[in-house]
């Protein structure tokens, strides 16, 4: 009977926390301005530009320069922060650590491809979906010599408005909002089918409320049962959202378009496309 009343009472403790956590967020996303959130036409950007070889020519300057020629006006890019040499560099992958504990990067032509070079080449006028895939992975001061780094490649072209900083991480990203940079808080909610994925939604929101982060991104999940859904739209409100993975279905991208609250798309996952002529202002 003690143990019946004890498991009760925490019931209901944890219960007044999930309503009084959902109020708080929903107070502070009543006042959060998202004006200044990217919310042009030309929704559909590029995934680590246009490549033949997935794991040779993606993400390098001649897959990006693609890209941006046949229209696109912004690119999601992986990055790592290498805490030793202080610099950013672009990979999805990995590295990978030789037998004398040093990081072997993937190179692009033959050298290491640096943040700062793809802002050299490309950063007057593109937008940049920054995917950065060791963030949750370096201490608090390599995270701090990071963000000056990147304060310090950022000053020239008005670039720090035209990029967005995605990391799963919450603690760690809000240090870039804190630093003035726009984030992207990158959630994995289970598919609106699922019985818990409301619950899963609002525990999300009150981390993007609580850390100032600008867009949620996500993937869209199978076409017959996404994870961007009705409920899932509803639920979201009007959080400016970067879909990825999202399948190649002209019906589909026509729809996400027209959803306000849909701002960026990368259509497919690990192909080429060029769906960049698709736009809120002029449609296939």
């Amino acid at each position: 009977m003690k143990l019946l009343l004890k498991i009760s009472t925490l019931l209901v403790i944890l219960i007044l926390i999930y309503i009084l956590t959902l109020s708080y967020t929903e107070d502070k996303l009543k006042n959060k301005d998202f004006t200044n959130t990217y919310n042009g036409c030309n929704k559909i950007w590029s995934a680590r530009g246009l490549y033949d070889e997935k794991d040779i020519s993606q993400n390098s300057l001649d897959s990006l320069n693609k890209a941006f020629n046949l229209g696109a006006v912004g690119a999601e890019i992986d990055l790592h922060y290498d805490v030793k040499m202080k610099i950013f560099i672009i990979s999805h992958d990995h590295p990978i650590i030789d037998s004398n504990g040093k990081l072997i990067y993937t190179q692009k032509d033959g050298k290491l491809l640096t943040l700062e070079e793809v802002f050299n080449k490309f950063g007057k006028n593109q937008y940049f979906w920054i995917d950065y895939k060791n963030l949750g992975h370096i201490s608090n001061e390599d995270t701090n010599n990071a963000i000056s780094r990147l304060l310090k490649i950022t000053e020239n072209n008005n670039i720090r408005e035209r990029i967005y900083i995605e990391g799963t991480h919450p603690f760690k990203l809000a240090k870039y909002t804190d630093a003035g940079f726009n984030t992207i808080f990158d959630i994995q909610p289970l598919p609106q089918s699922s019985i818990t994925t409301s619950m899963v939604l609002n525990l999300y929101k009150s981390f993007f409320a609580r850390g100032d982060f600008t867009v949620i991104a996500m993937h869209y999940g199978d076409l017959n049962n996404p994870t961007y859904g009705e409920n899932t739209k509803e639920l979201l409100g009007d959080i400016p959202l970067f879909l990825y993975h999202i399948p190649d279905n002209k019906k589909l991208l026509h729809n996400l378009l027209d959803n306000p609250q849909v701002r960026v798309m990368l259509v497919g996952r690990d192909i080429n496309s060029d769906r960049f002529t698709m736009s809120q202002c002029k449609k296939e």
